[in-house]
């Protein structure tokens, strides 16, 4: 039976991936930080900007499970406000549990799939497309992730590795991330267009059973990216939105 590691798993997207890949008949092992993870699920508890820990568990979790062929990187947090509002150590967190400790898990099992094939999915956003005010370490983060898998993957391809990456971009999705009516939060009436974590889980099971290399879940998703991709006043038309979302807020 093919197995997937998912981290973040006790968040929505985690929890919903966790649910639909076990639909298909995949066996899930999860990883987060709280003390236990969803029921009935071999779990491990930990600090992925831990980096000794972390490879550590990795090393653990591949000797308990040498048939593991997806590992999902999937653990996110925001910090959300004005960038010379949001202290160096919390921007600093973001980027560790977003970007570093992605580029730490990613290495190890690319490693380990390099050598008899398997995938490590990266979870990105938008927001690493569409820059947006009051979230700039997420922005950042996000886009970062989006530029280094797709680097990844060109290496991958070039040297005919037996491993690879999938690249997911979502838009809009209920979860807490979003931090919907807070003050730098997205405001309420996004939540008629954000997506649920089941049905965004659902597209991009979808995909990585296909073997897409990149997957924009969610209907806003693929709107906001292609809009901001394609037409030539993209940025523009990231601005307006940002400019109206505060103003819907006030």
């Amino acid at each position: 039976m093919s197995k997937i590691v998912i981290t973040g798993i006790n968040g929505g997207i985690g929890r919903a991936l966790a649910q639909e890949f076990l639909n298909k008949g995949l066996r899930v092992v999860g990883v987060d930080l709280a003390p236990s993870g969803p029921e009935g699920l071999e779990y491990f508890q930990l600090d992925v900007t831990d980096e000794p820990k972390a490879l550590a568990t990795y090393q653990k979790i591949h000797e308990a499970h040498p048939d593991i062929v997806y590992w999902c990187n999937n653990a996110g947090i925001a910090v959300l406000g004005p960038f010379l509002d949001v202290s160096a150590a919390d921007f600093n967190k973001v980027m560790a549990v977003n970007l570093i400790a992605v580029i730490t898990a990613t290495r190890f099992w690319l490693e380990v799939f390099n050598r008899k094939g398997g995938c490590v999915i990266n979870m990105s956003s938008a927001a690493g497309v569409i820059p947006s005010g009051d979230m700039s370490s997420y922005v950042a983060s996000k886009h970062a992730v989006i530029g280094f898998t797709r680097a990844v993957q060109l290496e991958l391809e070039a040297r005919k590795s037996f491993a690879s990456t999938c690249l997911v971009v979502p838009g809009f999705v209920q979860t807490d991330i979003m931090q919907v009516g807070s003050q730098y939060g997205l405001p309420e009436k996004i939540k008629s267009i954000a997506s649920t974590p089941e049905s965004c889980a659902r597209e991009i099971v979808a995909g990585v059973m296909k073997g897409e290399r990149e997957i924009i879940p969610t209907l806003s998703g693929k709107v906001m990216t292609g809009l901001y991709r394609y037409l030539p006043f993209g940025h523009e038309l990231a601005r307006t939105v940002y400019q109206k979302a505060r103003k819907l807020k006030t």
